[in-house]
């Protein structure tokens, strides 16, 4: 696929992205290389399996699901968070959203 000014803007346009012109000509070779990884990735043969499939993955190469010890709240987790509510149990984070 050619990536064009053109096509760059009209992604931009969907995605609702403001870009300067400066940045849709950085772009434009940015997304040429991207759709032609994409495409290089979508021509491998899978050998008729389902890519997505983890049993198409050897199990030699996946770790063990083995039992491990859990994070102490108080000392590791909540210690080092910047606001913390009154019982110390859940992180405080500012607010994005108007009511």
């Amino acid at each position: 696929m050619h990536v064009t000014d053109a096509l760059v803007r009209q992604v931009a346009k969907l995605a609702r992205i403001e870009l300067s012109d400066a940045e849709v000509a950085a772009m434009v070779p940015q997304l040429g290389r991207i759709l032609a990884y994409v495409e290089a990735v979508s021509s491998i043969d899978v050998g008729g399996h389902d890519p997505a499939a983890i049993d198409a993955v050897p199990s030699a190469t996946l770790r063990p699901d083995v039992e491990a010890e859990s994070l102490d709240r108080a000392r590791d987790v909540m210690h080092n968070a910047p606001a913390r509510d009154t019982l110390g149990v859940f992180f405080l984070v500012p607010k994005v959203l108007e009511d």
